[in-house]
Parts: structure tokens; C-alpha cells; sequence
């Protein structure tokens, strides 16, 4: 979530021990990677009904890079995993997205690198790009870093969001998450299609890839496209209907400092600072307007919490540059 004036957020503050990396390996005679998950990782659980809703056409191949991983399936037919993954606690409110260093002495502090786009909120039905994945370091594990994008209708009274986020783990894992109502409630509601991409999915094997992703509004209903397939969907009654297009898209690279630390030591993206080799970016970053096209971003709003921290590289096209190491 970002925005020039509107209020972006975060949550998180979690307990437990940190989860053991995931080993990905090929299955031999296929092109699938197969995920070698810690004991307690994930349970299986039967396909809700509400799943078998109409599926959407394909997103369109904007940019598309190479495929990362196909992941084989974990879970029997007809059911879906569920991942575990650290508590996460909403904070009561997140800095505005601008350019100088906001901090919120209860709730630590925010960092952001990113653009964002007004549109016309009666034809924007969702975004997409291909957001490189990493596995950036983290200070402290109450700190947490995203790399992501978001639909949002007001200030962040109604969105949908998704990308790569680090919190308290050993890696990465995939966020898929919804506000209603200007709450956070991370994936509540989520209804899940796939047999392997899901909420908390850990993205160790999709590490130095560009992975597409699509968030969509079709039949009603907000749909989470993640790499090769569709994920499953946030039913529009979470919104009584009221969801179904947005104001401003968002593409950003996001650090919270759990002990509001100035300079922060954790890093954004790769930790490299854009323009520089080996930095985190995204591509063809779009908004779908009729039907499924998906429009290139250009003349986005730039934004840099403090660019000596975690930097930007944007050309008013759709792709960018963020990342850095905070001050470590």
C-alpha cells in the first residue's frame, strides 16, 4: 500500500521460533520444483465450495520474463495447503507516504521506496507487474520488509495487496492480503484455488526471479495471480460490494523498524541501492482498466522516505529501481 496523502500501513509483531530455510528440489523428468517444508509447515485441507467460482481468463503476458519454478502440487486433489507463519498484529496506523522520515514512537518506524499512479477510480480494476524476489536481511525480527503492489480506494480505506514479505522467518514468504473498512486483515476471507501457492507460501525457490503477479477484479470478486496460475480470490461481499475498482496503484519496496532505529539496519529488496549492479526491480507494472488488459504505468508519482536509507530509480515508464541497507 503507498500513496502520496493517504495513509500507507503495516502490521506485523510476531512470536515463535524462526521457520528452517526451504530446500526446493527438481523432481527428476519434470520442470516442477518440489518444496522441501519443515515439519508443521503446512496442513491440508479440503477445497471450499466457494473455490470452485468461474475462473478468470489468463492475465495478459506484459513484460513476461522467463517462468520462475512451477512448484508441484503438496496437498491430494480437491484440497489446498494452508501455511503456518508467525502472528501478525495490525498497527494502528502506518506514516503517510512522503518524503521525510516518519516515525510513530509506539508502533517503530516506516521506510518506503516506490511510485504510485492516480487513476480513474470508476475504471481501475487492479495491477500487475513482475516484482523480483530476494531474501533480504533483516535486523531485527520484529522488523519486516515487503516488496509489493496494491489496489487502493481511499486512504487505505478498501485494497488489496500482495508481493514478497520478510517478517521473523528465515525467508520470505508470499503475501496476499485485504483491507475493508480501513482494517488490516491480512488474508481473512482469502478462498484458495491452487494446490501449491497459497498466503505465507515460502518463496526460497523463487529467489533471483522476476515472478509475475496480477491482482484483478472479475465476476465480483478480487483474484490473485501469482507466476502461472491463479491463486484464488477475496470475495467482494468482504466489501458488501462496495470494492470494485480503485483510485491509486501502488509499487514500492517497504522496511519497518520494530525500535524506530535511525538510521534502520534493515534491508529493502537486495540491500543494494538503485542504479547500482544486483538491485531489486519491478517490470511492466500495469493497471487492468476493461475487460483484462493491463495498461503500462507511465508518469507514475515518485517517493522516498530518505533516499540515504533506501533509494529509487524510476524513468516515468514502468519499471523501477529500489532498494538499500538502511544504514547498515
Amino acid at each position: 500500500m503507498s500513496r502520496a496523502g493517504l495513509w500507507l500501513s503495516m502490521f506485523l509483531i510476531g512470536c515463535g521460533e524462526p521457520a528452517s530455510e526451504v530446500r526446493p528440489q527438481v523432481v527428476a523428468g519434470t520442470s516442477e520444483v518440489e518444496l522441501a517444508l519443515a515439519p508443521g509447515e503446512y496442513r491440508c485441507e479440503v477445497m471450499s465450495e466457494a473455490a470452485r467460482a468461474a475462473v478468470p481468463p489468463p492475465p495478459p503476458n506484459i513484460e513476461k520474463a522467463a517462468f520462475a519454478p512451477r512448484i508441484r502440487d503438496i496437498c491430494p486433489p480437491g484440497q489446498v495447503p494452508v501455511y503456518q507463519q508467525a502472528e501478525l498484529r495490525t498497527h494502528k496506523a502506518g506514516p503517510p507516504l512522503s518524503g521525510s522520515a516518519a516515525t510513530r514512537s509506539l508502533v517503530g518506524s516506516y521506510w518506503y521506496a516506490g511510485v504510485m499512479k492516480p487513476t480513474d477510480a470508476l475504471s481501475q480494476s487492479g495491477v500487475g507487474a513482475s516484482i523480483l524476489f530476494s531474501n533480504p536481511a533483516v535486523y531485527d525480527q520484529n522488523d519486516m520488509v515487503t516488496s509489493q503492489m496494491s489496489i487502493v480506494r481511499g486512504a487505505n480505506y478498501h485494497l488489496v495487496e500482495m508481493g514478497l514479505r520478510k517478517f521473523w522467518d528465515a525467508f520470505p514468504r508470499l503475501m496476499i492480503s485485504q483491507w475493508s473498512y480501513g482494517q488490516f486483515n491480512d488474508a481473512v476471507g482469502f478462498v484458495q484455488v491452487h494446490g501449491v501457492y497459497g498466503p505465507g507460501m515460502p518463496l526460497s525457490s523463487y529467489s533471483g526471479y522476476a515472478v509475475q503477479q496480477y491482482i484483478r477484479h472479475d465476476n465480483g470478486n478480487w483474484w490473485i495471480w501469482f507466476n502461472d496460475a491463479w491463486v484464488g480470490y477475496f470475495p467482494g461481499s468482504l466489501w458488501n460490494g462496495q470494492f470494485t475498482s480503485g483510485d491509486m496503484a501502488h509499487f514500492y519496496g517497504e522496511v519497518y523498524s520494530a525500535q524506530s532505529r535511525v538510521p534502520p539496519l534493515t534491508d529493502m529488496g537486495t540491500g543494494q541501492f538503485s542504479g547500482t549492479s544486483g538491485t531489486a526491480y519491478m517490470q511492466g507494472m500495469c493497471i487492468h482498466t476493461a475487460g483484462p488488459s493491463c495498461t503500462y504505468v507511465t508518469d507514475a508519482w515518485r517517493t522516498e522516505t530518505n533516499a540515504s536509507y533506501y533509494s529509487l530509480s524510476y524513468s516515468n515508464g514502468s519499471y523501477l529501481e529500489f532498494g538499500g541497507n538502511g544504514g547498515g
